[in-house]
């Protein structure tokens, strides 16, 4: 950074302009640009003083003193856009900022632009009680039985899916081509253990209460050990009577999660990174997309397996 001129050297130039002279012919006899001069000149004219304004350093925060009605307002309503928040400040507080020094402010007081869904019906008194008796008990499995349960759930897969958003020019728009007529959907089935992903299938359409079960007695069973622990939802389709019998007689435990309560299920974990590899694949028809979601199962590990199920809380 260029330093300032020095003190003597302005006290010069005001004297000069004191004894008559201009500021372009001060400013070439001291050796100054002509336009430092005028603008010296000015300053010097307006305010009697000619001093340098300090330099470098840390600009003050417009926002510094809105923060306690910035997050008291964050606390009421938890989702406005940063448009939201620059015309509540130029309307209400009488502050005019851009969003960038907005986002920044923002930032530095630990806030990010964020929100995570969850089911309405977690707040009926009924699903009350069963999530806070799961999670009672969920505290209190040990790490041996974790070892035995197996996670299962399902989730869709289509062959129009890519990424929604990718690099292009300021001002134009970036365009991709996906079918938008016709594509298939299909259903992906899985259980997840603490060392992998065991029994994965891919169905051609939804599933029904029938197809799972010829799926628990084809592929889940023939996997798992006597004693151990399948943990599964309330969905219809899974309750059947066939299910329940097919499990017993080979010795396994069924359980199942309390309602609306997919946040507890730890496979949720996977299926949205293999959504996200899904979107970067590309594929376009069915035997393509059933191919690379096997492919895709190669990159989850035993190690990432376990903490998907630690951090879904259980030991």
């Amino acid at each position: 950074m260029a330093r300032a001129y020095s003190e003597d050297l302005r006290e010069r130039f005001c004297r000069a302009l004191d004894r008559g002279m201009s500021a372009r012919s001060a400013a070439r006899q001291l050796e100054v640009s002509a336009s430092t001069g005028v603008k010296w000149a000015q300053r010097w004219r307006a305010t009697g003083k000619l001093s340098a304004k300090a330099m470098g350093g840390r600009r003050p925060v417009v926002l510094a003193g809105e923060r306690e009605w910035l997050l008291a307002r964050l606390e009421r309503e938890c989702d406005p856009t940063l448009a939201d928040l620059v015309a509540a400040l130029r309307e209400e507080r009488g502050i005019t900022v851009c969003r960038d020094t907005l986002w920044r402010f923002l930032k530095r007081c630990g806030k990010s632009f964020k929100k995570t869904l969850f089911a309405k019906e977690q707040d009926r008194p009924d699903v009350v009680r069963r999530r806070a008796r799961w999670l009672w008990l969920q505290r209190r499995i040990d790490p041996a039985t974790v070892r035995r349960m197996v996670f299962i759930d399902e989730t869709w897969a289509k062959t129009n899916m890519t990424r929604t958003h990718g690099w292009g020019n300021r001002g134009r728009p970036l365009i991709a081509k996906v079918p938008h007529g016709h594509w298939k959907t299909l259903t992906f089935i899985a259980g997840l253990r603490h060392d992998g992903i065991v029994a994965p299938c891919v169905i051609d359409g939804p599933i029904n209460g029938e197809t799972f079960a010829t799926w628990v007695e084809q592929f889940l069973i023939p996997e798992l050990e006597p004693g151990s622990i399948v943990v599964i939802d309330n969905l219809g389709s899974h309750k059947g009577s066939r299910v329940r019998k097919l499990l017993r007689a080979a010795g396994i435990k069924l359980f199942f999660l309390p309602p609306y309560s997919p946040d507890i299920n730890p496979i949720e974990q996977v299926f949205s990174k293999l959504k996200r590899l899904l979107h970067k694949a590309n594929e376009r028809t069915v035997e393509a997309t059933w191919r690379r979601i096997g492919s895709l199962l190669d990159h989850f590990s035993p190690l990432e397996c376990t903490n998907y199920i630690q951090n879904a809380g259980y030991a």
